[in-house]
């Protein structure tokens, strides 16, 4: 059942309401080394990952060197370059808005579908999410390879990994999950047709333990195609629509995997784009 209405019928926020200064605290216990990883994949113009819909990364610049050789003179002491990017904001490491996912009309906490037109998303757009510090929880589902295409991580495996690696979810936390698919795609052994993740008996486990977020390697962190004959994207609907906890996708967890740690400082922060249904992140896992 949807945890609607749980931080009243008006709440934006969902799962970051778990959140709060002693969380921070607790997170900032995880730190041993104190090495800083990140975890988003580069952004290169003109590469993406096929996602139908997302186009690639454009980057260009207005201004550069040539510009100088060329003859404009340099002013005021100086000269400078200055550039663009225009990206699709699911379309690199990215966080999803609560306003990205909805069913029958309807998306978290009961909010209308309609408050999305063309001008952004009037209700839980990305502007809601402030910046996210919590402890991270790492799980590695395809350790020195990849899973298969499509293949699911089931609940029993998940819960399996969680107790080999000695961790216990606990309310807040950010759960990472690595199934290889952004290795093999770099390598061009994977495509965005179809990539493992975690299957729908994850979803209603994940909620009762009140994680604040899940995030993964692959487009969507849910396996795709999904098993569900009547829904290609379940976990979606029922952490993002239901509960109100975030999905952070294309995450490049390499480093963290080679790393060996099962816990850590996680800190994410999105763009304040108003009405935005989506943001390009930058992860950071604090060791």
């Amino acid at each position: 059942m949807p945890s609607w209405g749980r931080w009243g019928a008006q709440d934006e926020r969902g799962a970051l309401n778990l959140l709060g200064p002693d969380d921070v605290i607790s997170a900032a216990r995880e730190i041993r080394t104190g090495q800083i990883l990140s975890l988003a994949a580069p952004i290169a113009g003109g590469k993406g990952y096929g996602l139908v819909g997302r186009a690639n990364p454009a980057h260009f610049m207005v201004r550069d060197g040539g510009d100088y050789a060329a003859g404009r003179p340099e002013r005021a002491g100086f000269g400078f370059a200055d550039d663009v990017l225009s990206v699709p904001t699911h379309g690199v490491t990215h966080l999803d808005a609560l306003a990205h996912i909805w069913r029958g009309g309807q998306m978290y906490n009961g909010f209308s579908a309609n408050s999305v037109t063309s001008r952004g998303a009037a209700r839980l757009g990305i502007e809601n999410v402030s910046p996210i510090i919590t402890r991270g929880v790492f799980v590695d589902c395809a350790p020195g390879t990849a899973r298969r295409p499509s293949e699911p991580v089931h609940l029993d495996e998940l819960k399996s990994l969680l107790a080999d690696a000695s961790v216990e979810l606990r309310a807040g936390d950010a759960l990472l999950i690595r199934t290889g698919w952004m290795e093999a795609a770099a390598d061009g052994q994977a495509d965005a047709t179809a990539w493992p993740g975690l299957d729908r008996d994850c979803g209603p486990w994940l909620a009762d333990q009140d994680i604040v977020l899940a995030g993964a390697d692959n487009p969507g962190v849910e396996a795709f195609p999904s098993s569900d004959p009547d829904c290609q994207v379940p976990m979606h609907v029922e952490l993002l629509r239901g509960h109100g906890i975030y999905l952070a996708e294309l995450m490049n967890l390499g480093e963290l995997a080679a790393a060996d740690r099962a816990t850590f400082m996680f800190v994410v922060a999105p763009l304040p784009l108003v009405g935005g249904v989506g943001s390009p992140v930058v992860p950071i896992a604090v060791l």
